[in-house]
């Protein structure tokens, strides 16, 4: 069984008696991407992928019952075949249909989308990701700045896709799939997938030079953009998940061990705005103060977890010095050895 704590607590949950059975998928839909089917099967069937001795997604899948059956639940299996059949039709029908236009060609629908009213439309963000990617990579050992933009241009391309729309969880994972079949170079496929990474605090941090990149565009972009335009977390609220890309920025530059000045990368993206004509009124200076800041919070917040010493902490914080991440903590350590 392909692993699901998730589901299983949902299953669990809706079942009294459970009955577990096994049923077979069809052939003709081993085609489409294992994410798509196990992602069709657990959201709308609650069924359990199967998994065979490679680790490949096998043609079977788990239904758990809620009752015995005199004839051992074959007929329950053929009702779920059926059900299966047709969810996986539509499935198998937005994977071709996807194909037949262009990751590139999608791009101009983007400008349809808004990102936030004063911050412009998705079109936009992706063009300030494109340059601040290319930016960061010249900063990353063997990061290709042109890959690095490639990347962040189709990033968000696959937003606009039939697959993506039907299963929202797919973004990234589907555009890694039609970039690589349209022949891009592996390292853009694997960061339109890995930009959005780390989700959370037990997510994977990506390591592939031109997904650092692309992941640390697309965090930053965001929190320069909300800082600069006064949508700053409060106490309670933080509806823009901005504390989470800040941690996601500060795992991606600590586990690559990569030496960034904040400071000129936040000054970077700053500018981004100006060159779409956004919003003049808030300084970069002052945005980069209160982004610099609010950064220290968050590592002071991940050190403390960690079990680093609130004095330790505290002293190195003391040299107002929080422009190089990986200088900071390699301070924090040395003060502890010492």
């Amino acid at each position: 069984v392909k692993a699901d704590e998730g589901l299983l607590d949902e299953v669990t949950g809706l079942v009294e008696w459970p009955v577990v059975l096994m049923g077979k998928i069809d052939q003709q839909f081993m085609s489409v991407p294992p994410e798509v089917l196990t992602t069709s099967m657990r959201t709308h069937q609650k069924y359990f992928a199967l998994l065979d001795k490679q680790g490949n997604l096998a043609p079977r899948f788990l239904v758990v019952s809620n009752m015995e059956t005199k004839d051992k639940g074959a007929q329950i299996v053929a009702g779920n075949e059926r059900v299966l059949r047709a969810r996986l039709s539509d499935a198998k029908f937005f994977w071709e249909q996807d194909q037949k236009v262009k990751l590139a060609d999608r791009l101009p629908a983007l400008a349809d989308i808004i990102f936030h009213a004063k911050l412009g439309s998705v079109a936009q963000k992706v063009g300030r990701m494109k340059a601040l990617a290319a930016h960061l990579a010249r900063s990353i050992p063997n990061a290709d700045p042109a890959q690095a933009a490639q990347a962040a241009e189709l990033a968000k391309a696959d937003l606009v896709s039939g697959m993506v729309g039907e299963f929202p969880e797919l973004q990234g994972v589907m555009g890694r799939y039609y970039a690589g079949n349209e022949g891009a170079p592996r390292d853009v496929a694997v960061a339109i997938a890995e930009h959005y990474r780390p989700l959370g605090p037990t997510d994977q941090c990506p390591s592939a030079p031109v997904s650092v990149a692309v992941a640390l565009a697309d965090k930053i972009d965001s929190l320069v953009g909300f800082f600069a335009i006064d949508e700053k977390p409060t106490g309670s609220k933080d509806p823009f998940a901005l504390r989470r890309a800040a941690l996601g920025v500060i795992r991606l530059i600590l586990e690559n061990k990569l030496r960034l000045s904040l400071r000129d990368v936040f000054g970077f993206a700053h500018s981004g705005f100006y060159d779409q004509g956004g919003f003049a009124q808030n300084q970069p200076k002052a945005v980069i103060a209160q982004l610099l800041e609010f950064f220290a919070d968050r590592l002071k917040v991940a050190l403390k977890e960690k079990g680093v010493r609130h004095d330790l902490i505290s002293a190195v914080f003391a040299l107002g010095d929080e422009d190089d991440l990986v200088r900071v903590m390699a301070r924090v350590k040395a003060l502890q050895d010492f």
